[in-house]
């Protein structure tokens, strides 16, 4: 009896394999951090880096969608953080490229931009040579109203 006593107080003061132990308790920890990494950390570094890419890339004539909502063409790039867009005809505002989350149409095109441009500015030219001056108010009156006493 002495022999078996003795035995079972040295397993239990001395275990003999820490090291499998050690292991076997910092596999599962290892797996759920690699686990980790490839299921969220790495997808979202590489949305990130296409989002820098597309946030660099944005240049004249391109039209964007803002963080908030506004659609614009690209006008001008004011500096490597600001962009000027045209949300209407004639009516720019400055935003952040932050603040750009989308590319709808890379380049809408310049020269659409331009050549619509030159039509609206050849309709307008054409309305003022087709508008003929017209006569006062009240020559009209007097002209109208000698045709009735006729």
């Amino acid at each position: 009896m002495t022999n078996t006593t003795s035995t079972a107080t040295q397993q239990a003061t001395c275990p003999v394999n820490q090291t499998g132990s050690l292991i076997g308790s910092l596999a599962p920890i290892a797996l759920m951090i690699l686990v980790f990494y490839f299921l969220i950390m790495r997808p979202q570094q590489k949305r990130e880096a296409k989002r820098r890419e597309l946030i660099n890339s944005v240049k004249r004539g391109d039209k964007v969608v803002t963080a908030s909502g506004i659609i614009g063409v690209v006008h001008k790039i004011v500096s490597e953080t600001e962009v000027s867009l045209e949300v209407s005809e004639g009516v720019r505002i400055r935003v952040l490229k932050n603040a750009i989350s989308e590319v709808l149409d890379k380049s809408a095109c310049v020269e659409e931009t331009k050549a619509e441009e030159k039509i609206t500015e050849a309709k307008v030219n054409e309305a003022k040579k087709e508008k003929k001056p017209s006569m006062p108010a009240a020559k009209k009156k007097s002209s109208i109203s000698k045709k009735k006493s006729k």
